[in-house]
């Protein structure tokens, strides 16, 4: 019998120990002011950043490489962006070699995201 009522018991002895945890009264709100805002990026900074690493990837040869263009998060217009930029890059990589190739990578991206505004857009339809 006293296993009987222990089995009733312990359930409510946790649910009253949850409630009373969650009832920190105001330290949870000095806790939530304290966490820094989220940090938000540009179109151009995500163009950047997407067709550089998946230019890199081609370039050094990344399995994932081989990822279609939606796969690879890109827009039509990042798509036609990252081909022309990784077509410079070989081209570099076999003048000047691997380096010269990740650093035209890195110049183009940064360059032609900006020019663009991101390459958000949906190509000549």
């Amino acid at each position: 019998m006293r296993h009987g009522r222990l089995r009733f018991v312990a359930p409510a002895v946790i649910a009253v120990l949850a409630l009373a945890g969650c009832s920190g009264g105001g330290s949870g709100a000095a806790r939530a002011a304290a966490v820094p805002a989220p940090r938000t990026s540009t179109p151009e900074e995500d163009c950047r950043r997407l067709i550089d690493y998946w230019a890199r990837a081609m370039i050094q040869g990344n399995r994932w490489s081989g990822l279609d263009w939606e796969q690879k998060g890109f827009s039509i217009d990042q798509h036609a962006l990252h081909e022309r930029i990784v077509a410079a890059a070989r081209a570099e990589q076999r003048a000047r070699g691997t380096e010269a190739a990740l650093q035209l990578i890195d110049r183009q991206s940064r360059e032609e995201c900006e020019r663009l505004r991101g390459a958000m857009g949906g190509g000549r339809h």
